[in-house]
């Protein structure tokens, strides 16, 4: 009798497990797990049309107590520490605040004006819908500062080729420079540069504008995909301004062969 109900017993549980897993499987069939978030900035696009204007939306403003009943706390008021004369400690740098107006490669014949450009609502970088014009990310670092200054230009408009269209023919050290609103200019060094299918491009690092002052040039790439609006791939160039190497003047003679004795 005890035997026949311990069986019983087993055969209840196997079948309320069994129920249990095909609920489950039910559940996670159903109920997919929600997709990560987009990151903050999108590639530029390089739209065929010219894009909408860009929209941003103000921060929410902090709740108030709107309960009556309940009185805000009054800060405890405390004793002044005694006065502590501050360490004599040199201002930090404020950067650059001039902004760039013209960007030229002299490898590559180039001489552009520089406008600045923001974001539309998806949070894609815009691109200024002319040939001659380089587009600056003004969310990013002006160019020299600290961080990633992110420019952009069409490679081709409207039928025609744009002096960016061999962007990825520079070598490392070629020389960009950026001319700003109050006269003056800054010449940076071609550190490297890649062609991305824009479905895999990095495009989390590509826009980062934090971390080491840096200059990150951006344009298209063929083929045009009719389907998307825009090309498959994207030029991404990284300058700098220190050199990553120095070609000696004049060259450094060889040693010489070592005589016999």
């Amino acid at each position: 009798m005890i035997r026949s109900f311990t069986v019983r017993g087993f055969m209840v549980l196997l079948v309320l497990f069994i129920l249990f897993s095909i609920g489950m499987y039910l559940l996670n069939l159903f109920n997919p797990a929600p997709e990560s978030a987009a990151i903050d900035v999108n590639m530029p696009a390089f739209e065929t049309e010219e894009p909408p204007e860009p929209t941003f939306s103000p921060s929410p403003a902090p709740p108030e107590n709107t309960d009556p009943s309940v009185e805000p706390e009054e800060p405890e008021e405390q004793e002044p520490d005694e006065a502590v004369e501050p360490e004599a400690l040199e201002p930090p740098d404020p950067g650059l605040e001039a902004l760039p107006v013209r960007m030229s490669i002299p490898a590559l014949s180039l001489d552009y004006e520089v406008r600045p450009t923001g974001a539309d609502k998806t949070g894609t970088m815009q691109i200024v819908p002319a040939l001659a014009v380089i587009s600056w990310f003004e969310l990013s670092s002006i160019p020299g500062n600290k961080g990633n200054a992110i420019l952009g230009g069409h490679n081709t408009w409207r039928g025609e080729r744009s002096r960016i269209y061999h962007l990825d023919r520079l070598e490392i050290g070629d020389e960009l420079i950026i001319e700003y609103d109050d006269g003056t200019s800054l010449s940076f060094f071609m550190e490297s540069v890649f062609v991305y299918l824009l479905e895999t491009a990095p495009a989390n690092l590509i826009m980062d504008v934090g971390g080491e002052a840096r200059l990150t040039l951006i344009t298209c790439k063929p083929p045009f995909n009719a389907a998307t609006g825009t090309s498959d791939n994207r030029i991404v160039a990284t300058f700098k301004e220190e050199r990553m190497f120095v070609i000696p003047d004049p060259p450094i003679e060889p040693y010489p062969p070592l005589e016999k004795g």
